[in-house]
């Protein structure tokens, strides 16, 4: 194959792999020479199989700045968004995935004959195949840090782009710190103006949360719902989230009801 023929071969897959206006990493079409060089890591309390975990992996950092070397817009406000093979999304903070040590693992080396063990997912026993998304530090916020599995693309976004509907007009910085909070901690579960999770109730439709909750009351419910629900599923934050933050994501929501529909 001439020079020539290889550049242009090369400059077609990694199309496939990249786009601009939202670089995404397909894990599955990714040549080898755009993969980074594997290495074998230990993870001491593995979220998924609650136990000690030895991987080969890639490092995700490496992964990421590829990502962001081919993004033509602003970083400011980028996350990662995690596909897995069923669709489900899982969003980080762009800034938070490079401050940490973390890893694609593609490989258990505990498996004896095959690459994964399996584990037990509700009704099912699956394997975190073909990618599971992990962490070294075992004192990571997971809701910051998630490890997502049956990974098949990573891509970099902006944050008021992929939570269009969500994200808020207003230019107020205690509103776009609590619209960070929210993103990063709540929306998993909770929607606005119908971009979100679907676990928690709709916050800003019909009518905004901090017009039936007082202040103090949300603040209270945000850190420790389980002090007003017991049996709810809602995490308990208090240990993550402190008073101030409590008031930025109520900010954030009251921003919210000028974008009500």
């Amino acid at each position: 194959m001439s020079k020539f023929k290889a550049i242009i071969l090369l400059l077609f897959i990694s199309s496939s792999v990249f786009a601009n206006d939202r670089p995404n990493f397909n894990l599955l079409t990714a040549s080898r020479n755009q993969l980074p060089a594997p290495i074998k890591i230990t993870v001491h309390i593995d979220p998924v199989y609650n136990t000690e975990k030895q991987y080969k992996a890639y490092p995700l950092a490496k992964i990421v700045n590829s990502l962001a070397r081919q993004s033509t817009k602003s970083l400011i406000d980028s996350i990662l968004v995690f596909t897995a093979t069923d669709g489900y999304k899982v969003t980080m903070s762009y800034q938070d995935a490079l401050l940490e040590k973390g890893y694609i693992a593609f490989k258990d080396l505990s498996a004896k004959n095959e690459s994964w063990v399996k584990f037990k997912f509700g009704n099912e026993s699956i394997t975190p195949a073909p990618y599971y998304l992990v962490w070294t530090n075992p004192e990571l916020d997971k809701w910051r840090y998630p490890s997502p599995f049956q990974l098949t693309s990573i891509s970099l976004q902006s944050a008021t782009s992929y939570f269009s509907s969500a994200a808020p007009v207003s230019n107020n910085t205690k509103v776009k710190q609590g619209f960070s909070l929210f993103s990063r901690y709540c929306i998993r579960c909770h929607s606005v103006n119908h971009t979100g999770g679907k676990l928690g109730p709709e916050l800003n439709l019909p009518k905004n949360i901090t017009d039936y909750y007082s202040e103090q009351k949300l603040t209270d419910f945000i850190l420790d719902a389980s002090s007003f629900r017991p049996k709810t599923k809602m995490p308990v934050f208090k240990n993550i989230l402190n008073n101030e933050d409590a008031l930025a994501i109520q900010y954030y929501l009251k921003a919210m009801k000028s974008k009500q529909k």
